[in-house]
Order: structure tokens, then sequence, then C-alpha cells
């Protein structure tokens, strides 16, 4: 029930952020579109001008300046629309016999063709550096995201001067492990932005829960049975996977050189995940199990 609750509760969030990102992206849009209209009616304001200072079969090519900036801040859509609009005001209001698509001066059917190509050549080279530029950015955001974790796990570590044989207060080893819990759970929101479980092995080889995103989110029995087998199998299982793929959570193996020592739990499906989101949470994995090995290396005493 708790779970159902869950799902219909990010269901409707979900709806309503779709709804207010689509009404967003169609504002965004329509801001270009008139952005690329006002310099095309720029444009053709100061060719008027210029026709009677230079050959009117020239001002074409004045139309490639919308079709530039459209390229290089909006995107393909936008030097497209601007180079074929300007085109047909050329063609329309400065090429004769004027208010027609007929073109009957060869020079102005070689300036045309000429404009085409530097068009789409230009327009084609902009859009390869701003997928060069989008993919730079996504390499920058997710070094930045890794060193951001890497620091705050690194604050988690014991210290080095730490022995396998000094002991450890268990309300100081509980505090850690939800700390270092919760801490994971934090980068899989920022990757993901979904909930999640956190478990770490007990000493009777047992999983107990150390950490959830939310205090109403809870697994079922089937659940902890998929949790269990990725701890005991050092695989992943559930959605997505060969192994209950009929659970709504993914799990993910947290693997050291002395064995499995965790699993952390994402209510997603792995089906949708990206390659880079894989690798991402299995740096988060990795991460985790790095500082938990360290704390379980102390022995536990009374407080």
């Amino acid at each position: 029930m708790i779970m159902q609750k869950i799902d219909q509760g990010q269901g409707s969030e979900l709806f309503v952020d779709k709804g207010k990102g689509t009404r967003k992206e169609n504002l965004k849009k329509l801001r270009q579109f008139l952005i690329i209209l006002a310099m095309l009616i720029l444009t053709t304001v100061i060719n008027i001008f210029l026709k009677d200072i230079i050959q009117p079969s020239s001002l074409v090519f004045v139309y490639l300046v919308p079709t530039i900036v459209g390229a290089i801040y909006f995107g393909t859509w936008a030097a497209v629309l601007s180079f074929t609009a300007g085109f047909f005001i050329f063609n329309i209001g400065f090429v004769e016999p004027f208010y027609t698509l007929h073109i009957s001066n060869p020079q102005d059917i070689y300036n045309i063709t000429v404009y085409f190509a530097i068009a789409a050549g230009i327009s084609y080279l902009i859009n390869v550096v701003r997928r060069q530029y989008i993919f730079l950015k996504d390499r920058l955001d997710r070094v930045s995201l890794i060193e951001d974790m890497s620091r705050d796990f690194l604050l988690l570590t014991p210290m080095e001067d730490s022995s396998s044989n000094q002991n450890i207060t268990l309300t100081l080893r509980t505090r850690v492990f939800s700390q270092l819990g919760q801490l994971a759970l934090k980068y899989v929101k920022t990757l993901l932005d979904m909930p999640g479980l956190v478990f770490f092995r007990e000493d009777n080889g047992s999983l107990k829960t150390w950490a959830k995103s939310s205090i109403d989110l809870e697994i079922t029995e089937k659940e902890n049975d998929a949790a269990a087998w990725t701890l005991n199998n050092g695989e992943v299982s559930g959605a997505g996977t060969q192994t209950y793929a009929d659970t709504p959570f993914y799990f993910i193996p947290m693997k050291s050189l002395e064995g499995i020592i965790g699993v952390l739990g994402i209510l997603y499906n792995s089906k949708d995940l990206f390659p880079e989101q894989r690798r991402l949470l299995g740096t988060i994995a990795n991460l985790t199990t790095i500082v938990a090995v360290g704390w379980m290396k102390l022995k536990s005493k009374g407080d």
C-alpha cells in the first residue's frame, strides 16, 4: 500500500513537472521565434536602405546574419528558418519581377545558389561546434560531480593511523554508516532524482537498511530477497535485469576485495539508464564501498 502511494505520488509529480517543462519549452521556442522574426525584419529594413547603394542582387547575403545568429544561439531549426525566410523575403521584395517567386536574372540565380550553399555550410559547421560544446560541458559536469563525490566521501574515511584492532563505539559506527548511506543517496538523487536505499552487510551475513531517501520508503519481502540475492551473488538484480525483474527497485552490489559488503537500491528501471549514468552509479557504489570497508575493519564495542 505504501509503495502504491509512493508510485502514485511520483507519477503525479512527474506529470506536473512534465507539463510545466512542456510549457516552459513552448515559451522558450516562441521567444526564439520572435527574436528570429525581429532579426529578419531588421535585416529587411537595412536592405531597403542599402538597395540604392549596392547592387540589389547582393542583398541576399545580408540574410546570412540572422542565419548565423540563429544557428549559434538557437540551433539548426532557427538557422533553416532564417535562411529560408530570408530567401523568400529577398526573392519577393528585391528581385524583379517584384512580389513573385520568379527569377529571371542569371546573376540573381547564381547569388541565391551561393547563398543557400553558404547558409547550409555555416549551419552545419555551427551545429557541429554546438554538439562538441554540449559534449565537453557534459564531460566537465561529470568530472565536477566526481570531484565533489570524492571529496565528500573522503571526509568520512577513517584516519590513516587507525589500525585494524582499534575499537569504535556502536554509536559512532551507527552515525558513520548512516551518514555514508545518506551521502550515497544524495548523489543518486543528483544523478537520477529518484528515491533509494543503502544496505550494509551485518556480521552475521544479513542485510540491514542503513539509509533511506524517504522515511515513508519501504520495500517488500520480495524486494528484500532481490537485495539479498545481489549481496550473495555480486550481480545486479531488480527492475530491468534478468533476476527479480518484476520488482520496481534496481539493486547494485558494493564490491570490495573482501567480498560484497552492501547493496545500493534505486527505485528505477535499469533499462532506462544511459551508459554514463550506469558508470556514475558504479562510481557512487565504489566510493561508498571504499569508505565502508575502512570502518568495517574497526571493531565495535559497546558505549
